[in-house]
């Protein structure tokens, strides 16, 4: 074996698990086109198109409306919290950090952020739950079977329930899987076991076939002897490292989080201050960058490529940032580098502003307002897109149109938790292209890249003007569509080597992943989102087609067994949205805690790090269309950009685009 294929070996073990690509649409939800534009446009405030009403999701013959479960009854607790397993038991591994309360800027490593529960959200602690786990042995060990055996082999349900299938979303672009995967690297990151010395862990043999006896830190995801692609095939991967693992002896384990659990962009800054320094200069508040051949400025390279990606020679291109997984595809180094180009212009304008700033009152202005720009577009533009209009105004978060919101719940742990990290939004890994577009100024495809081909490689970013194909090709190609399909691309190529003809199932991965975590049976989560509880497998239709129900039952002892991951795929989108009921329920739980629990929450008043009054109202100009214009040399772009171009969504040239007025910012 070669060096090369030797290190790609260790370089993809870094990545296993680590997926978490998003994608989204609207099959199931309202603006569907007609004869007309099914977004009247009745005014335009700051850039961001305005809608007519949409008619109510309750309104749409839904007797179960899914609502946020700390929206749904707090006479548990008084603390925003669900349940007493809500408590963050994880506390109790980890030394808590002496706070400065006076603090403007968050931290980087997320710690202090609550004052009162100063580890909530902090790097390199431990994920929490909102439903107590569900382990064999009430420790760590995977649940079996209502019956005592093994649930359903991963794999097989894969192959039964979820194949390939073209079948792209009418609407939403790429971009939304994107941005859903930027959100996911920043706010978790699992950390994978280590074997008993310490070193990398080998879930599979060199050749890629599967050992004969798997270590115990291995997912068992064995390869059925009548699957279409066995062959000996190895499809193991690590387990997630948890609290047993750090000597912390806690029941049921808690599994380790290697980022902060805040929308802060912690994929670029880092999580960790060795990390964050790393990545400056101590000049003017700027980030560490690259200039390409074309004159631009990129991400920073890694000193050893062949370490770090699946290159030949340690000079070409592989990028270094506040988040390792930053080369797991050229659509993710391409957000990323936008995020430093956007970073670094705001100090640029800042220190014009403010000459007498020092470097450090730059860079930690600037990484304010980007978090606050980049926290307005997930909640404003991306969050009613994923989980619906209506259900995101019912439940809170829309932003606000003027002035601060008050609602900081001290007692709201925002700590990223295990059913949404390991199974709801791992449900948008469906709307994965296997192919990527490169996108010319004129809107013409130039190019098509096969993504398996670019897992880990990410040099053909800065050849010629690809930067730009590849934003223009997010901007313009359509998601793969809300439906129960993957494409092969990642349910059998995932991380393949390059030369190879294999790589590894992400569905297969997800779904064990889930046990792994101890994730309890779909149905807990039915009963808690809301639902009834299903007593035989025929109760699943009210969410699920009876289609499907029966696979199901084919593949389940009993429906009790039945895992969260593969029925909440399953499960027909609410109205509006394009997530089924479950998932609906607990991805919007999670962006609840995520800004009602984080104390720098950009519209939050009466904080240490509140805005001015003025600088919140050009914080509400920002749109994903205005950060897009300002980071690439693009002339044209779409207002509402998480959509495709279209006759209800032209282009419009970038100077058009409302842009931020940064005086606000000027201090006398």
């Amino acid at each position: 074996m070669t060096t090369t294929t030797m290190t790609t070996k260790r370089v993809a073990a870094v990545f296993f698990g680590l997926l978490v690509a998003v994608a989204c649409h609207s099959d199931g939800g309202a603006d569907r086109p007609g004869s007309r534009c099914a977004r009247d446009v009745d005014k335009e405030d700051g850039g961001r198109t305005e809608t007519r009403p949409e008619k109510s999701a309750r309104d749409e013959s839904d007797p179960n409306q899914s609502k946020i479960p700390s929206l749904m009854d707090s006479s548990d607790s008084d603390r925003g919290l669900l349940s007493p397993q809500d408590i963050d038991l994880g506390d109790q591994c980890f030394p808590k950090p002496k706070c400065n309360p006076d603090a403007r800027f968050r931290s980087t490593d997320g710690g202090c952020n609550n004052l009162i529960f100063p580890v909530w959200g902090q790097s390199n602690t431990a994920s929490t739950r909102i439903v107590q786990a569900d382990y064999s042995d009430g420790r760590d060990e995977p649940r079996k079977a209502a019956s005592g055996r093994d649930l359903p082999n991963a794999r097989h349900v894969r192959t039964t329930l979820f194949k390939d299938m073209d079948r792209p979303a009418p609407k939403h672009n790429l971009y939304v899987m994107q941005f859903g995967q930027m959100i996911a690297h920043d706010t978790e990151l699992t950390i994978s076991k280590t074997s008993s010395n310490g070193k990398a862990l080998a879930c599979c043999n060199p050749d890629g076939s599967a050992p004969e006896v798997l270590p115990k830190e291995c997912l068992k995801i064995m390869t059925p002897k009548d699957d279409p692609d066995s062959k000996n095939r190895c499809l193991s991967t690590q387990r997630a490292s948890d609290t047993a693992d750090i000597g912390c002896q806690i029941k049921p384990v808690r599994k380790r989080i290697g980022v902060t659990s805040f929308i802060d962009a912690s994929l670029l800054y880092g999580s960790d201050d060795k990390t964050a320094r790393s990545l400056r200069t101590f000049t003017n508040g700027r980030l560490r960058s690259q200039v390409g051949e074309d004159g631009n400025s990129y991400l920073p390279n890694v000193k050893n490529s062949t370490q770090s990606c699946n290159v030949a020679k340690d000079n070409t291109v592989c990028y270094v940032s506040g988040d390792l997984r930053v080369n797991q595809h050229p659509d993710m180094s391409v957000q990323t580098i936008s995020m430093l180009r956007l970073h670094n212009t705001l100090c640029d304008q800042l220190k014009i502003i403010n000459p007498t700033w020092n470097d450090e009152r730059i860079y930690q202005e600037a990484r304010r307002l980007l978090i606050a720009m980049y926290q307005h577009v997930t909640y404003n533009e991306f969050v009613p897109i994923l989980l619906g209009k209506d259900y995101s105004r019912a439940n809170k978060l829309l932003p606000l149109k003027e002035g601060y919101d008050l609602n900081y719940n001290q007692f709201l742990n925002p700590t990223t938790f295990t059913s949404f990290t390991a199974a709801a939004f791992r449900s948008l890994h469906s709307y994965i292209q296997g192919f990527i577009d490169l996108v010319s100024e004129a809107r013409s495809v130039t190019s098509k890249m096969r993504l398996s081909d670019f897992y880990i490689r990410t040099d053909i970013v800065q050849r010629k003007d690809n930067y730009d194909s590849f934003l223009r090709g997010l901007l313009t190609q359509h998601a793969q569509g809300q439906d129960q399909f993957f494409t092969e691309e990642v349910s059998e190529y995932l991380f393949r080597i390059p030369n190879k003809t294999m790589g590894l199932d992400l569905v297969s991965i997800d779904i064990e992943r889930g046990r792994d975590f101890g994730l309890p049976s779909y149905n807990t989560y039915r009963k808690l989102c809301g639902l009834r509880e299903a007593k035989t497998f025929d109760d699943l239709t009210d969410q699920i087609d009876k289609k499907n129900v029966d696979v199901l039952a084919n593949l389940y002892e009993n429906v009790n067994d039945i895992d969260y991951y593969p029925a909440g795929l399953l499960e027909k989108p609410k109205p509006g949205a394009i997530l089924g009921h479950t998932f609906q329920c607990i991805i919007g739980e999670m962006f609840f805690r995520w800004k009602f629990g984080d104390r720098f929450y950009y519209e939050f008043g009466n904080q240490t790090g509140t805005f001015s009054s003025d600088q919140l109202k050009e914080i509400r100009k920002t749109t994903l269309a205005l950060i897009t214009c300002m980071t690439s040399n693009i002339q044209t772009v779409q207002r509402n950009a998480f959509d495709v171009p279209s006759k209800c969504n032209q282009l419009v040239t970038c100077k058009s685009i409302p842009k931020l007025n940064l005086d606000a910012w000027k201090e006398e």
